[in-house]
């Protein structure tokens, strides 16, 4: 997993994503996303589109995460491009808790 972390307008911050998000890479990534909070950002992409594989353990980070930077008044705002990292992110509901889009033009 790798993790590349960009501002790309005042207060915005974007954190782009590849390889597999499971198990083993939950602390970089929980790690990244709590970096955010104490940058000043007010919002967060978390750009997934060149994730190839999402588990259950990314999937309870993202809600934890949410909620987190939700209550330091962050958004947070997934991008996936369709496939089956998309399916999955909408199967399990996230969509429900969290914007999710398929293109970074419609995430701002």
């Amino acid at each position: 997993m790798e993790i590349n972390k960009t501002q790309t307008k005042p207060g915005e911050t974007v954190l782009s994503l590849s390889g597999r998000l499971d198990f083993i890479v939950r602390r970089e990534l929980q790690s990244a996303l709590q970096n955010s909070q104490t940058e000043g950002t007010k919002d967060v992409l978390l750009d997934l589109t060149n994730v190839t594989f999402v588990d259950c353990a990314a999937l309870g980070i993202l809600v934890k995460s949410k909620q987190e930077l939700a209550d330091a008044h962050i958004t947070l705002s997934i991008i996936a491009a369709p496939g089956s990292v998309f399916d999955v992110l909408h199967t399990m509901n996230i969509d429900k808790m969290m914007t999710i889009t398929s293109t970074k033009q419609q995430a701002v």
